[in-house]
C-alpha cells in the first residue's frame, strides 16, 4: 500500500481530489465537462508541461473505492463549488498543497462542505465537532493529538494530513504508476 503521504516527494504543488463510489467518466461528468473534454493519456512531466504552457491539467483515474483527479500547479478540485458538486449523493475529499504554506484539506459529504481546514487549525474543528460524525473529524483530531496545532508534531503536518486521509477514508494511490505512466487526462476550461 502506497498511501497518499508520498505527494509531498514527488509533487512541488498539487491538488487531489477524490470522489467516493464513482468511475472516470462519472467524475468527468461532475466537472462539468463531457467525454471528449478527456485528452490522451499523460505523464506527470506531460501534465506539468501541459499546465505551464497552456491550460491546468488533471490526470485521472481509479483506486480502490475513489475516482481521483490529480492536477499539478492548479487547485480546481479545491474549489467549494467543485466539490459541492463532485459530492452529490456521495462524499468526496481534497488535499491542496499550492507551493506555498498552508496546506488545505476539504471534506463535503451529500453536496455540503463538512469540513475546510489547515492542519493547524484542527483544534477549532475537533472543538466544533461533538461527537465526531465524519471521518475528517478524526483527521482533525489526530492532527491535535499529534501536536500540529501547537507546533511539536514529529512531523510535518502535511504528511500527517495525508496519513491521516490514509487511515481513516481508506485512501490509497499508486505511487509508480502515477510518477511514470499516462493516465487520461483532462484539461480545466471555464465550465
Amino acid at each position: 500500500m502506497d498511501g497518499i503521504h508520498w505527494l509531498p516527494e514527488d509533487c512541488d504543488a498539487y491538488c487531489l481530489l477524490l470522489v467516493r463510489g464513482i468511475e472516470v467518466n462519472e467524475l468527468v461528468a461532475r466537472l462539468g465537462y463531457d467525454a471528449q473534454a478527456v485528452m490522451s493519456p499523460m505523464t506527470s512531466g506531460e501534465a506539468f508541461e501541459h499546465s505551464m504552457d497552456k491550460a491546468p491539467v488533471a490526470r485521472l483515474g481509479t483506486s480502490g473505492n475513489w475516482a481521483f483527479s490529480l492536477e499539478q500547479w492548479s487547485a480546481e478540485g479545491m474549489e467549494a463549488r467543485t466539490a459541492r458538486r463532485v459530492s452529490m449523493g456521495t462524499e468526496c475529499i481534497a488535499v491542496l498543497n499550492s507551493g506555498m504554506p498552508p496546506v488545505w484539506f476539504m471534506h463535503a459529504v451529500a453536496g455540503e462542505i463538512v469540513a475546510f481546514f489547515e492542519p493547524s487549525d484542527a483544534q477549532e474543528v475537533v472543538d466544533e465537532s461533538t461527537p465526531r460524525t465524519f471521518a475528517s473529524d478524526l483527521v482533525a483530531a489526530g492532527l491535535v493529538a499529534a501536536g500540529v496545532p501547537e507546533g511539536t508534531a514529529e512531523e510535518s503536518s502535511e504528511v500527517l494530513l495525508l496519513k491521516l486521509v490514509e487511515q481513516h477514508f481508506g485512501v490509497d494511490l499508486p505511487r509508480a504508476s502515477l510518477r511514470s505512466d499516462p493516465f487520461p487526462a483532462l484539461a480545466f476550461t471555464s465550465t
